[in-house]
Order: C-alpha cells, then structure tokens, then sequence
C-alpha cells in the first residue's frame, strides 16, 4: 500500500527556500574566500610594511601598512603611520618591508594632514602600482583589506562597503570588518582589485573606517602639479589646517542653527552634519540635593597631528540647575565649583601649545548685541598654535549669576581656529544660546 502525504504549498515553499539557501550560503562564502585568496596572490607584491626606526638604537619604533600607487616608486599611507619621522627627521628614518623580505628605505614626500595621508618615495625598483577606483561601489559590495596587523605579516580581511558616513564632516568610508593595529596605511580592494580606501581607523565589533580613496587621488594630483616633494612640511600642514578651518567655519555659519529647551533655556541642538549630541538628568533620583539636565555636542572629526595632540574639535555644553533641598549659599557654592571644573575638549602638550590667555568679568549680557540682559560671567581664554602661526584653540564659558535658585551654564571649545572665526561664533553662540529674562 502506498501512502501519500500531503504537503501544503506554503510549507514546500518553505522547504526549497531553505535547500536553495543551503546550497547557496556555502557557495558564497567560497566565493568569498576565492576572491581573498586571489587578491592576496595578485597583490601582495605591491602592499609593504612600513617602518619607524629609532636611528640611534637602530629598532622600530612603529609599524603600519602602504601600497604602491605608482611606477616609479610612489607609496601611500597614512600619515599617522609617518608622523614621528616628518616630526622628527632627525631621530627617525622611515623603511619599508616587502613580502619577499627586501626591505629599502622611504622619503616622505607628501601629506594631507585633514584625510590622514602621506606620500612616501623610494629609489628601488617596485612592483606594479595597484589601480585606484575612479567610482564608489554599490552599497553591500563586498571588500578586503589588506595590511599588516600587530607585525604578524601580510594579511586580509574581508568585510562589506557601508557607504560613505554622512555624519562625518571630513569622509570616511564605513567598512565593515576588523581592522588592526599596523593595518593603517594599507589599501582596502575591492573584488576586480582597485583600491576603494585606505585603511585608517577602528570602533570595534566589526566597524572600521577608511579614507575614501578620492582623497588620495587628489592628494597625489597636487602632488604630481608641484613635480618634487614637499621642502616645509610645517609650512604645508599649517596651510591645510587653515583652508580646512575656513571650509568648516564657512560652512558652519551658512546654517541655520536649531534650538531645543533644557529647563527654562534655549540651547542649541545638533548642527547637522558636525557634531552629535547626547545628554542627561538627574531627574529620576530622589535623593538628589539639586535638580540638573545636561546636554554635550562634539565633533567627530579630530585631525592627528602626533600621539598626544589634536586638532579640528569642536565641543559645546550646556548645563541647567536647580536649587531642590539646597539652600541659595549651598546651590552657589556648587555652581561655583561647577564653573571651575570644565576644561579644553582637545588633547595639547607646552611643545605644541602656548599657555591660555584669558580675560573673565562681571557683565550684563544686554552689552552684547545678541543677548539678554541675565547679568553673568564670561570667561574666554586663547592659546596660540607654536608652529602655525594664527591658529588657536578657544574656551569658552558663560553662566548666569543673578538668580538665587537656577543657573545656566554653557560652554565650548574650538581646536585649530582663527581668531576671526572664533570671535564670529561666539556671537552666534550667544545669540542662540541662552536664558531668557
């Protein structure tokens, strides 16, 4: 006897669908692991490790990756990966590691600061240079970076094109896949070989991020226009950290500036696309002696000028309080301690920066054209940039005094700024920002 089972369509549509996926989820991650393993046969000639050298004990001081990008012997990284040898020429040289084991020293010849690039030149002969994309792939094509992690060699990693963060004021492609210390500098491929990014930095759990690779066509365009490397590099940094201030404050001050409430103020809310915003309360506590709202800005687009100093942030900070269980002398004294505790949103050492100069006083607000007439404290302080002259970072800090119960408390911090620009936000800081009497 035979039987025969009934199947419902929906449930044998089920079943294929799953013996379909099945056989084509371990296809494409052959497929996968086919494109890596050929784009690593192809190209590892052309990838190098690049070296630091202590010139004096003779040993590396930091590692990272760069590609050849041209014939005669032009290599790209980032600049990160050189900045200790364009810092400091006379302690360190750089070297490069080839995967046949040759190795052979570099010459800085170019960088771009804003997009974290560098241009490196060697007099031996080079592999073939590897071709850089002239488009954008399609959102979800698959990538693979190529680099050399924490010294273990020549490895690949792939991962997926994410697009272009559009959060971002300076591009940076989102890529992802686990990029790793010494990878910087290396190129990202994609699966025909062209050079998409250049590998630059990592968030974590699978975020990476890479310089889109027009920055490094444009890089290498003026590069080729000047017809020899760069003699000033102090020079050339300091002019591409002024055309890049003047861009973004440019910018920054043809937008409209939205607003939000923070207690009884008016504060300014996320300028899209240069900073992001996060905040906080204390509202749900019942133990709290005070009643206090905050709300930070920052940018996220800090420009590496060496291990310990940045530059590009802009930060602004808002606090708002309320005297709860205090008393007026005890709400004053907090707020006082408050006052004194912020400091500049931008990392500075005394080789890099002068000291701050500040000027703080007592004024009514209606002094200024842009405000109301809160009598409060204003304290604004500048530091000079060392070796770029007119540049400068601002704090600056402004709260409410004329009220026994309430306080409003607002802040920024510019890194990298002229004083032109500086003076022009703190107008419009002011004029958006504030208290109503």
């Amino acid at each position: 006897m035979h039987i025969h089972r009934h199947v419902r369509p929906s449930r044998l549509f089920f079943y294929l669908s799953l013996l379909v996926s099945l056989i084509i989820w371990p296809l494409g991650s052959l497929a996968q692991t086919e494109s890596a393993r050929s784009l690593f046969s192809d190209n590892k000639a052309s990838i190098l490790q690049i070296r630091i050298i202590d010139i004096t004990s003779g040993s590396k001081s930091a590692i990272g990756s760069g590609f050849v990008i041209e014939s005669d012997g032009l290599i790209a990284t980032n600049y990160h990966v050189v900045q200790l040898a364009a810092s400091e020429p006379g302690q360190y040289r750089i070297e490069y590691s080839a995967a046949d084991d040759s190795t052979g020293d570099l010459q800085l010849v170019d960088v771009d600061v804003v997009n974290d690039l560098a241009l490196l030149q060697t007099q031996d002969t080079m592999p073939s240079p590897l071709p850089l994309a002239m488009v954008e792939p399609d959102m979800g094509s698959p990538l693979f970076a190529l680099g050399n992690p924490l010294d273990l060699g020549l490895t690949v990693v792939p991962g997926t094109y994410n697009g272009v963060n559009q959060t971002s004021y300076h591009p940076r492609v989102h890529f992802t896949g686990s990029l790793n210390a010494g990878m910087s500098g290396g190129p990202t491929l994609s699966e025909t070989g062209e050079v998409v990014g250049i590998n630059v930095s990592t968030a974590g759990n699978q975020v990476s991020f890479l310089v889109p690779v027009k920055a490094l066509h444009n890089l290498r365009a003026e590069h080729r226009a000047r017809g020899q490397g760069v003699s000033d590099f102090t020079q050339r940094i300091g002019e591409q950290l002024k055309a890049d201030q003047a861009d973004k404050f440019s910018r920054l001050f043809a937008l409209e500036w939205p607003t939000m409430s923070l207690g009884s103020a008016q504060v300014i809310a996320e300028i899209v696309p240069f900073a992001k915003c996060w905040g906080g309360s204390n509202s749900a506590s019942e133990k709290a002696q005070f009643r206090s709202a905050d709300r930070t800005c920052r940018s996220e687009d800090n420009i590496y000028l060496s291990g310990g100093f940045n530059t590009g942030v802009m930060e602004y900070q808002f606090f708002w309080l309320e005297a709860d269980k205090l008393n007026p002398m005890q709400f004053y004294a907090y707020y006082e301690r408050l006052f004194g505790d912020f400091a500049p949103g931008n990392k500075g050492s005394e080789e890099d920066l002068g000291e701050y100069r500040c000027d703080s006083q007592f004024l009514a607000l209606a002094e200024n054209r842009n405000s109301d007439s809160r009598k409060s404290k204003n304290i604004f302080c500048v530091r000079a940039y060392k070796d770029f002259p007119d540049l400068y970072d601002v704090l600056f800090l402004h709260g409410t005094v004329d009220a026994s119960r309430a306080a409003f408390i607002s802040h920024f911090t510019l890194a990298g700024v002229s004083q032109d620009n500086a003076k022009r936000f703190v107008q419009r800081f002011l004029g958006v920002a504030k208290w109503p009497s």
